[in-house]
């Protein structure tokens, strides 16, 4: 047997040390693989896939919107019927660009930009942002056009309980801001003399 030779009777014990240790580094590391792995797991799921979640989702579904409306436009928003209201809404969406341009905060440009297509590229910003305000717009009154069949009493009071819910978790998110810039301030005195 391996064990009778000299090197391990010279070196007594050398196989109880040799599976201790063995024992003792893998319980460890996997004590410590599991706990950094489900704090680092949880931590970067839960962002990443948060932000993931709501970057896609509100892009995918605002574009799918987008088109839906385009496709139906007559249907989608039934009281834009005749070529005076449609012609109303383009005008009014060329004046809401307008004014989003005029009060976007000005940029410093380099010498060599070309103005008139920085100039195109910023209407250009102003127009999508309109227009998208205003497919939301239009995704909301369907929705409570269409959800009104749909949404009892009790669903009713489910909802207003739900925003009273989100409305009080941003309230203390703000007070606790709140205190804590005021906080800063404070011990930010201590070094102004």
């Amino acid at each position: 047997m391996i064990t009778q030779t000299k090197f391990y009777q010279k070196y007594d014990g050398l196989a109880f040390w040799f599976v201790s240790g063995l024992i003792v580094g893998f319980v460890y590391s996997l004590a410590f693989g599991l706990v950094w792995g489900l704090v680092w797991g949880l931590v970067f799921g839960l962002v990443f896939g948060l932000l993931f979640g709501l970057l896609f989702g509100l892009a995918f579904w605002l574009v799918c919107g987008f088109v839906i409306i385009l496709i139906h436009f007559k249907e989608a928003l039934s009281f834009l019927y005749g070529f005076y209201p449609i012609l109303f809404l383009v005008i009014g969406i060329l004046i809401l660009t307008e004014l989003l341009f005029i009060l976007m905060p000005r940029e410093k440009l380099k010498k060599e930009t070309n103005l008139f297509w920085h100039t195109c590229k910023r209407k250009l910003e102003c127009f999508i942002e309109v227009v998208l305000g205003f497919f939301v717009i239009a995704q909301i009154y369907i929705l409570i056009r269409e959800g009104r069949k749909y949404i009892t009493q009790e669903v009713y009071n489910e909802i207003l309980k739900w925003i009273g819910y989100i409305g009080m978790g941003i309230i203390v998110l703000g007070l606790i801001c709140l205190i804590f810039y005021i906080w800063i301030k404070l011990n930010e005195r201590k070094y102004k003399r």
